[in-house]
């Protein structure tokens, strides 16, 4: 609300209220609305919208079917069959035994969650039966009949895309595709995007968006949708469908130059295609390429640990708008906090499957004149690609040690890759320590080789301010 109460030309009316039934009955009961919607808070208003709608008010949009054909898992999965769409492999549990079943059914790696999730909250990554019974036993309370836990099919380094739809009475728009930057596996909330994408060609973009359309007219959208989807090898997988606007319309608004807000009230309106102009809008045919960067709170507690992950951890976000991709991502990295250094010393630690992903983007940071420390897995692997470094132990194998050389202020950044439980939890002390020291690091492949067209913009030099 505070957003509201600072713009006091935006509402006739502003209540600082709980968001739950009895309060906003109260609301109503006060101001006798024609309608209520339920688009634009999030997940809050979807979950009391049937509360509401119960107690005699209007639903304005999506009606309560639509919004439960979205969020039932069961409901939807039958939608997307019957529509010929590809989803991941899924399954429930409520107990250890019927979940070791199921991952024997799906394969790992899974990603586990449990019933009614806000932010991706208690989401993980799961990638044997030792992890597994782990995470059921810490997350026993929460888990039974009534509210199972969702396993579902991890695209491991799959392309992940947010788009958002408008869907009128006769007429469906796609107001942006956002790229996310990191792979997926990684919150949407906490991934970089780009827009306009710059990996997917235009027939991709084109199936993307008959994906989209086909999705918001089979569940009679009336107003906003957002859907998340994968690719990986060629196949779109349907991830799921918001059936409200997203965390994403604001950025894709400002980007795109695309009124999504107010097609949205349109939309729920009732007005008609022809009196609207939707063909003066192409989020596809920007001038300027418009980078989101994310800003963590994570100096701000004491044991938070900036590996990303399926749980949102972000408190805000930037955008870098540029000519180009390098330019958008240099600015999107500068806004949302991240200390970029056009020299010095880069420490290594990357997990196997990484090594020879990351080879081409340490070879163009050598190229650009910076010099690698690295734990000695990595160490070793570097100098078998002809690439110098100065090797450095891990913590547990006695000191001085990788976390010394950060807090020494040798290390300018710190790529850091690492998954599973036990190795996670290894890599803690490194992490922690970039937060500490205001050292940037980069916890994912693709944020790297994001990263690297940063700095070859960086050290280029040249920047226009491009404004809105």
């Amino acid at each position: 609300p505070e957003t509201v109460s600072t713009d006091y030309d935006t509402s006739d009316y502003l209540f600082f209220e709980p968001l739950v039934p009895e309060y906003l009955l109260e609301v109503a009961n006060l101001l006798k609305p024609k309608g209520v919607v339920v688009q634009l808070g999030g997940q809050t208003p979807i979950n009391v919208a049937k509360d509401l709608e119960a107690a005699g008010l209007k639903l304005m949009g999506s009606s309560l079917n639509t919004i439960d054909l979205a969020e039932d898992r069961a409901r939807f999965k039958k939608v997307c069959d019957e529509l010929g769409l590809q989803v991941p492999q899924a399954g429930l549990a409520t107990q250890i035994s019927e979940a070791l079943k199921v991952a024997q059914q799906i394969g790992y790696p899974i990603i586990c969650r449990p019933s009614y999730v806000l932010g991706g909250r208690r989401m993980e990554v799961i990638e044997n039966d030792a992890e597994l019974a782990e995470y059921f036993q810490k997350h026993a309370p929460v888990i039974s009949p009534t509210a199972p836990c969702f396993m579902d099919q991890f695209l491991e380094g799959a392309l992940e895309v947010d788009v958002d739809v408008v869907r009128g009475v006769d007429w469906c728009f796609v107001g942006g595709v956002i790229e996310h930057i990191e792979a997926a596996g990684v919150h949407s909330g906490d991934s970089m995007g780009v827009i306009p994408p710059q990996r997917l060609k235009t027939a991709v973009l084109d199936s993307i968006e008959d994906v989209c359309k086909k999705l918001a007219n089979k569940l009679e959208v009336l107003g906003h949708m957002n859907a998340q989807l994968a690719l990986k090898n060629n196949i779109i997988y349907v991830l799921e469908a918001n059936p409200r606007c997203s965390r994403t319309v604001p950025f894709v608004a400002k980007a795109a130059r695309t009124p999504l807000v107010d097609l949205g009230v349109k939309a729920v309106l009732g007005v008609k295609k022809s009196e609207l102009d939707l063909e003066k809008y192409n989020y596809r045919d920007l001038k300027q390429v418009c980078v989101k960067g994310v800003v963590f709170p994570f100096n701000k507690f004491v044991d938070s640990d900036s590996i990303l992950g399926p749980e949102m951890k972000s408190t805000g976000e930037s955008m870098g708008r540029g000519a180009d991709y390098g330019e958008a991502l240099w600015k999107a990295f500068i806004s949302s906090h991240h200390r970029l250094s056009k020299s010095g010393e880069i420490f290594l630690s990357l997990r196997e499957k990484d090594k020879s992903t990351l080879l081409p983007v340490i070879t163009g940071l050598q190229g650009l004149g910076y010099t690698f420390s690295a734990t000695l897995g990595t160490a070793k692997f570097l100098f078998e690609k002809g690439v110098d470094c100065i090797p450095v132990k891990k913590v547990h194998e006695g000191r001085p040690h990788c976390v010394d050389r950060i807090r020494s202020g040798k290390v300018a950044l710190v790529i850091n890759t690492t998954s599973g439980r036990q190795s996670i939890d290894a890599s803690f002390d490194i992490r922690r320590s970039c937060i500490d020291y205001a050292v940037p690091c980069i916890t994912e492949d693709h944020a790297a080789e994001a990263l690297l067209l940063a700095l070859k913009k960086l050290h280029i030099g040249q920047f226009d301010v491009v404004p809105i």
